[in-house]
């Protein structure tokens, strides 16, 4: 919680510190310190945190927390010495989160859990004073930041909680135990830490279920499917479907009422349903659900729709899974008329054994969905393998300033051009040129 003293934040670290001095702030990043903050210097793979110290009094820094072992030069800052950095931060937040009155929406899943968080907070907000993640601040070491930097009035934290690796969750749910906990979507991502696919990645993404203190679960219908999962949830349950008609929330409630959206796409009215089901269990009628509904944005490059020089760009670039690449070719709108539909499409990582198959998979399904297809990244060979066994009109890309003046040449005025892959491909970059 910002505004508070460095003595009673000594005094939650068990530290003695006789000093008033006010913490205005929180950071893990010096980059991002102003006048009055407090510092976690961090350990990195690549950097440590307490080399940024000189930067951080520089930018107006109070105070650092700081490793028991660090011995340097503290350039004018307050330290507070700690056994273990990264614990001294998740305790600071779990603390402050006790001290609140605030309900927890935390939310996971393999895809859609930013736009459902923008979503969610947006229905909320209006009834509620609510704090959500900044951006994708969703780890151990950043979504901490969201809960310390709050200022005390909020009534409401909408949480995104990501998941690498199994055992991730249930670290983030010792810091903020959810009230009401979602799970979007279960599919292959960082599929390379699971070698049994997605029975793993359930039961992984199921702990956000796991706490006693946690009285509703939100799931995507399809979960059913996970049995064993499902039967561990001792959770109200509740599910969402924009097909299933078992499901809890249907989209045909929204078609019946002649609901009117700002996106038609499947894939976003989906996390849409997810939020909608956290503002009933907060006791928003549907009237007040509905007058949300046009101040819906999407987050940036999810779905993003750009146009320049007379060509629609559909920026999807912010990551991709092969579920994700898949709704995004089957949802591609129309070019004018006699004009073309272009897939640009990056590598999708981290799906260990799965990788090669997954590929090959999309380059099929993208030759039945687009007229060319411009790959980037060495995984992507297979992906344009499959393209070819169909259509000719593929190319293969390793250095992206290529593939751009590629893309420059055969883009027309009435395509459109879907730019997608994972993160670490950045494909954002391709709209660079245009």
């Amino acid at each position: 919680m910002k505004h508070r003293s460095i003595r009673e934040i000594a005094s939650e670290l068990s530290i003695g510190f006789e000093n008033d001095l006010q913490v205005v702030g929180y950071q893990v990043d010096s980059r991002f310190i102003g006048p009055g903050d407090l510092f976690f210097a961090l350990p990195g793979k690549k950097t440590d945190g307490h080399s940024f110290l000189k930067e951080v009094k520089q930018r107006g820094g109070a105070a650092a927390i700081v490793s028991k072992e660090y011995h340097g030069e503290d350039f004018g800052l307050t330290l507070l010495k700690v056994p273990d950095c990264e614990l001294a931060l998740q305790h600071l937040a779990r603390l402050s989160l006790l001290k609140s009155n605030a309900k927890v929406i935390g939310i996971t899943g393999s895809l859609g859990k930013t736009m459902t968080k923008e979503f969610t907070a947006c229905l909320l907000e209006e009834k509620y004073r609510v704090v959500k993640n900044i951006g994708s601040f969703n780890t151990k070491l950043t979504l901490p930041l969201t809960i310390l930097n709050a200022d005390g009035s909020e009534e409401v934290f909408v949480l995104e909680m990501g998941m690498s690796e199994a055992g991730d969750l249930r670290k983030l749910l010792e810091i903020a135990a959810p009230d009401i906990a979602v799970l979007t979507k279960v599919s292959l991502v960082h599929a390379e830490f699971f070698p049994d696919g997605l029975k793993g990645i359930a039961r992984a993404k199921a702990e956000i279920f796991s706490h006693p203190k946690t009285k509703t679960a939100i799931f995507d219908h399809e979960f059913y499917s996970f049995e064993e999962e499902v039967f561990q949830i001792k959770a109200k349950k509740r599910s969402f479907s924009c097909h299933d008609p078992k499901a809890d929330l249907q989209l045909t409630i929204f078609d019946e009422k002649k609901v009117t959206f700002p996106f038609k796409e499947t894939p976003i009215l989906h996390n849409f349903l997810a939020s909608v089901l956290v503002a009933q269990e907060m006791g928003m009628e549907f009237e007040e659900i509905k007058a949300r509904i046009p101040y819906l944005q999407l987050p940036k490059m999810r779905w993003e729709t750009i146009e320049r020089s007379g060509i629609v760009f559909i920026n999807d670039a912010y990551n991709a899974s092969p579920e994700s690449m898949r709704a995004a070719l089957s949802h591609l709108p129309l070019p004018k008329e006699g004009r073309k539909k272009i897939a640009v499409l990056g590598s999708m990582k981290e799906l260990g054994s799965f990788s090669e198959s997954a590929h090959r998979e999309i380059g099929s399904l993208a030759a039945e969905s687009v007229d060319y297809l411009l790959s980037f990244g060495l995984e992507t060979d297979g992906l344009c393998d499959a393209f070819r066994e169909k259509k000719s009109s593929c190319e293969f890309f390793m250095d992206i300033d290529a593939l751009k003046m590629r893309l420059k040449e055969i883009a027309s005025p009435g395509d459109v051009v879907l730019i997608k892959g994972s993160r670490s491909m950045q494909m954002e970059r391709v709209l660079e040129c245009f």
